[in-house]
């Protein structure tokens, strides 16, 4: 018989869309898990859209820090620190788990591989009528296709159906567990990531900010590098147009990585020849709009949804942001990089 862990949820919230954050909370709420060990705690900005009333109403554990509206980072360390669970869970007030099993399916590679540090679901999903962004990004598993490209996107396309990234330990009917190392490490730590909490706790003592991805590598580094891929489903809503979208991935490029060179994990890392290469392609694929227009059909085939032909125009425009934000980041700095 299977011994469920203690669960820690962490939210980091500030005036989300509230029908998206009620389904979120709704989602939570008939879970199939013991209640006694679910502890849920909200990291609230100080937000005024009426999603704090909505969250006491699922008598959560509601931290409210003004002080720190625009640090997310230091909300969500204070939260970890303040959790209980065994077992953290970061989900985002725009993340909808799917089905009343998810989290006991997401517990279970635990049980069965003591060395897991972590698990996550293989796939993003989406309801029929959500924006055609949230379906474009779910079918083609990340919500940026550079990251795609580079390898380094954590789930799969839609019509993967079995996980390919870094080195397969074993297979099992509802996981796989995967073993990570530095070169295929992908983006982890949010949108419905799970952790161990003694070891998350551990590498994120002395930092000043939590920055999930350089946490979840610093495991890696400590030799935390086993994770469980659960063959289910989560929701990461995804709303906006192409230009809104493509603007937000390259405010985060300068404030997360322009801005900051403490950072221990890159997306792209202009070191790895690796990376340097997949980039190169990738400019080629964006450029020639041929191999993203071949994904597209490939997708279509197997799930009949016309969000996939925004894959050959959002690699273009991924390709023309992010070049005009180097451009621009190498002039200011009177230097290559």
């Amino acid at each position: 018989m299977q011994v469920y862990p203690t669960i820690t949820i962490l939210t980091c919230l500030f005036n989300p869309d509230l029908k998206i954050w009620k389904k979120t909370l709704e989602a939570l709420s008939h879970q199939d898990y013991p209640k006694g060990k679910i502890e849920h705690i909200i990291l609230d900005g100080g937000s005024t859209n009426g999603c704090i009333k909505i969250a006491k109403e699922y008598k959560n554990n509601l931290i409210v820090r003004k002080d720190l509206r625009n640090n997310a980072l230091q909300r969500m360390k204070l939260g970890i620190e303040k959790s209980s669970g065994e077992i953290l869970l970061f989900l985002e007030s725009d993340n909808i788990i799917i089905g009343n099993k998810w989290l006991k399916q997401m517990v279970e590679p635990y049980d069965f591989f003591p060395e897991v540090v972590g698990t996550f679901s293989m796939h993003n999903t989406f309801n029929k009528s959500m924006p055609l962004l949230t379906k474009y990004t779910a079918l083609i598993g990340v919500n940026d296709p550079l990251v795609y490209y580079l390898g380094k996107s954590e789930k799969m396309p839609l019509f993967e159906k079995e996980y390919t990234n870094g080195k397969v330990l074993l297979k099992k009917r509802n996981f796989t567990i995967v073993e990570f190392n530095a070169s295929n490490f992908p983006t982890l730590g949010d949108n419905g990531h799970m952790i161990r909490a003694a070891a998350l706790k551990k590498v994120i003592k002395l930092k000043k900010e939590y920055y999930h991805t350089d946490a979840f590598f610093s495991l890696l580094k400590n030799g935390e590098n086993k994770y469980g891929i659960v063959k289910n489903k989560i929701i990461h809503y995804t709303g906006g147009d192409l230009n809104n979208f493509f603007s937000k991935r390259v405010l985060y490029k300068k404030n997360n990585y322009d801005n900051n060179k403490s950072r221990s994990y890159l997306v792209f890392n202009p070191s790895s020849t690796k990376d340097v290469f997949k980039l190169t392609l990738f400019i080629i694929f964006a450029l020639t709009f041929v191999q993203p227009f071949l994904f597209s059909i490939k997708g279509y085939i197997y799930f009949r949804q016309k969000a996939w032909f925004l894959h050959p125009i959002a690699c273009f425009l991924s390709l023309v942001y992010y070049s005009k934000s180097q451009i621009a980041y190498v002039i200011e700095h009177r230097r290559f990089v």
